[in-house]
């Protein structure tokens, strides 16, 4: 099962949203900045993510997006679901069509537990728990990020010598 860019922005951004103050909106553009999604890709995807009752949107000043159920009640196969279809469950390697199983295929004895497995991981692994898993990591990524291109870093010393 390969996924989408899609689905992959849809959950980085479910991702980080899980982050935040629950009670706040956040603008699809601080999202976009913080995560590194385009955010004129990301802005497509809300309306996505508001049809599939993962996100709440509300427009104008101070208004933006927030999680529309806790990110414990997320699972990453809402997001596949809300982004892929209910049929992308069904995908097999050797047909281009949906198989349940039951159409002879060759490789359904080994793909069909891995397929079974993947679907339970997703429908077991939550927003919240990936929002667990990448705090620290995007700490040490903050850190060593360099500065935006264009702007100067500053000078503590030259300050100080004037």
């Amino acid at each position: 099962m390969l996924y989408s860019l899609t689905t992959k922005y849809c959950a980085i951004a479910l991702t980080h949203l899980a982050t935040q103050p629950p009670a706040e909106d956040v603008q699809v553009r601080e999202i976009a900045r913080a995560t590194q999604i385009p955010a004129a890709f990301l802005a497509r995807l809300v309306p996505t993510l508001v049809k599939a009752g993962l996100v709440r949107s509300r427009r104008g000043v101070g208004g933006g997006i927030r999680l529309a159920r806790s990110p414990t009640e997320i699972a990453l196969a809402d997001v596949v679901r809300a982004t892929e279809g209910e049929r992308f469950f069904e995908n097999c390697l050797l047909t281009v069509d949906p198989c349940d199983g039951t159409q002879g295929c060759p490789l359904h004895s080994v793909w069909g537990p891995t397929r079974d497995r993947i679907v339970t991981f997703l429908e077991t692994t939550t927003i919240a728990d990936l929002a667990r898993k990448s705090r620290p990591q995007r700490g040490k990524e903050a850190r060593a990020r360099p500065a935006r291109r264009g702007v100067a870093p500053k000078r503590q010393a030259h300050k100080e010598a004037r």
